[in-house]
């Protein structure tokens, strides 16, 4: 329940980080896109494999996996919560 109740802040400031570094990622590529040469096909192409991509990819990655550390650890702590209420409930209706 602890960790539940102290980790709202992190886990919405974990999903702004991760909603800015795709943002950024998309702008990067867009901006390459704009300013390269060739046609459409061959600049879309050479955006996808410039290192300042890669690297605003590899970003966004990163914050997508810190975000989803705590999603999940904090489904697995409200599964327990879950857990304990069934197990209190059937102590009481004396299953258990």
């Amino acid at each position: 329940m602890t960790y539940l109740a102290e980790t709202d802040e992190a886990l919405a400031e974990a999903r702004m980080v991760m909603e800015r570094c795709e943002f950024r990622a998309k702008a990067v590529k867009d901006a390459l896109i704009k300013h390269g040469d060739g046609g459409l096909g061959e600049r879309t192409a050479a955006a996808g494999f410039d290192p300042e991509y890669t690297a605003a990819m590899d970003a966004y990655f990163a914050a997508l996996m810190e975000h989803d550390k705590i999603r999940n650890k904090r489904q697995t702590e409200s599964i327990i919560v879950d857990v304990w209420r069934s197990l209190n409930s059937a102590r009481k209706a004396g299953v258990i």
